[in-house]
């Protein structure tokens, strides 16, 4: 009896150690499955998440580089969009010179005595209503017997002047530059004095800045292809120098003065106390070549000013007409 409980017990305690043997293998077969599980979920989840986010990167990345920074309008046409918007239809004259367009303002005469044609020709950068000078005239002048043609003239040279680390290298770059400019400036001119000349009376210009001085250069070619063909009856400069490279800028204005003191045509050159630095340094060289030379007809006055670069109306226009008298117009 004795025995067989002992051998009963023995099976039992087998029994017992088998059925915990197998327990313990499904339970790591469990852990195992739900770590795999875990792994893969963990797996997808990372994915997704680097998907979600690579999504909007690329996104960003594409509009980047679809992005472009448009170029901005160049001021010339900003000039000539403000004219037709702002003036009356029957102000604004367009005119073809050569195979460019330009936008002539012309306000005709509207007193009994015709004086003949004012050209109003602002510095480059400035518009043909200029209000530093050139506006006040085309408004005033009609009232004086004068008819004016203002033009919107073409934007200052891209690279100009030049940067070249040699002088001589700024010298030609700057003669290379200038002269095709010149070439547009004398075809423009030409036809607007071409345009004035339809007009009963003397034709003067009124120049301002670097186009003065270039103006004088052009009237001085002759026969040259960059020649005005027609020099006016007068010319009146408003603060005129040539701009260029600095270690050049002495050497170019000493030869605009002594093409200045050589020209043939009467000239009222006029600059401000409140002036352009080039213009007030080579002011007194200009009249003292002009004296030297005898000069027909050449006047200089500086006028007083409180804003700089702005010409006092009333005294610009007095010296205009007392000039004008003077040489008997």
């Amino acid at each position: 009896m004795q025995a067989l409980l002992v051998l009963i017990t023995r099976k039992l305690t087998i029994i017992i150690v088998l059925l915990n043997c197998v327990s313990i293998t499904v339970l790591a077969q469990q852990d195992e499955k739900t770590s795999s599980v875990q792994s893969k979920t963990n797996t997808e989840t990372t994915e997704t998440n680097t998907k979600k986010n690579a999504k909007p990167k690329s996104a960003t990345e594409r509009k980047l580089k679809a992005f472009t920074t448009p170029s901005p309008t160049p001021i010339t046409q900003q000039y000539k969009e403000d004219l037709k918007h702002y003036l009356p239809a029957n102000k604004i004259k367009p005119l073809l010179a050569g195979s460019d367009d330009y936008i002539t303002l012309i306000t005709e005469n509207t007193n009994i005595n015709n004086k003949g044609v004012a050209i109003l020709l602002p510095d480059w950068q400035q518009g043909a209503t200029n209000p530093k000078a050139i506006n006040f005239l085309r408004n005033k002048l009609p009232q004086q017997g004068w008819t004016t043609i203002s033009i919107q003239p073409t934007s200052k040279p891209t690279d100009y002047p030049s940067s070249a680390l040699k002088i001589s290298e700024q010298q030609q770059e700057n003669k290379n530059i200038i002269d095709k400019y010149k070439i547009k400036l004398s075809t423009m001119m030409n036809a607007v004095i071409a345009k004035a000349n339809e007009y009963p009376g003397i034709v003067i210009i009124i120049a301002q800045g670097n186009h003065g001085a270039m103006l004088v250069a052009l009237l001085n070619e002759g026969e040259e292809p960059a020649a005005i063909t027609q020099a006016p009856n007068a010319l009146i400069l408003l603060s005129s120098y040539l701009l260029t490279s600095n270690k050049l800028i002495d050497e170019a204005n000493t030869t605009f003065a002594n093409e200045l003191a050589y020209s043939e045509y009467p000239v009222l050159d006029l600059y401000l106390k409140n002036d352009n630095p080039i213009v007030l340094n080579k002011a007194q060289q200009r009249l003292s070549l002009s004296k030297k030379e005898m000069k027909v007809y050449y006047r200089q006055r500086q006028l007083n000013n409180t804003a700089i670069g702005y010409y006092p109306e009333q005294e610009l226009l007095t010296q205009i007409n007392s000039w004008l008298k003077s040489i008997g117009w």
